[in-house]
C-alpha cells in the first residue's frame, strides 16, 4: 500500500474538562483524548485505518466523492495509495477542506 498520510480533511477540536473530542463530518469519524495531540493522534489513526478499510473494500473513490471531492483530489489519493485508476468516479465540485 502507498503513502497515505496526507489527506486533507476538515477536523473539529472541542476541549472538555476532561478530553478532548475531535471530528472529521465529511468522512463521519469522531475520537477522543485526555490532551490535544493524543485526540490529534487519535484522529490521524483513525483517517489511516477509515482509509485503509475502503481500500480494502473497493469503496475510496466513492467514499471521497460522496464527501465532495474533486475528481482530480481522488485521482491523487487513489494514486499516493496504490489504487489508481479508480473505475467509474464521476467529477464533483470540492468542499471547503483543511490538512488535519
Amino acid at each position: 500500500m502507498g503513502q497515505i498520510s496526507m489527506i486533507p480533511v476538515e477536523v473539529h477540536f472541542k476541549p472538555s474538562a476532561e478530553h478532548w473530542t475531535v471530528s472529521c463530518p465529511g468522512l463521519d469519524l469522531a475520537t477522543q483524548g485526555e490532551t490535544f495531540e493524543r485526540a490529534e493522534q487519535n484522529i490521524r489513526e483513525a483517517l489511516t485505518l477509515f482509509v485503509e478499510s475502503c481500500l480494502q473494500r473497493g469503496t475510496l473513490e466513492e467514499v471521497l466523492r460522496r464527501a465532495g471531492y474533486s475528481k482530480a483530489r481522488i485521482r491523487a489519493v487513489a494514486e499516493a495509495a496504490g489504487a489508481y485508476p479508480p473505475s467509474g468516479v464521476a467529477s464533483s465540485e470540492p468542499a471547503q477542506q483543511c490538512s488535519a
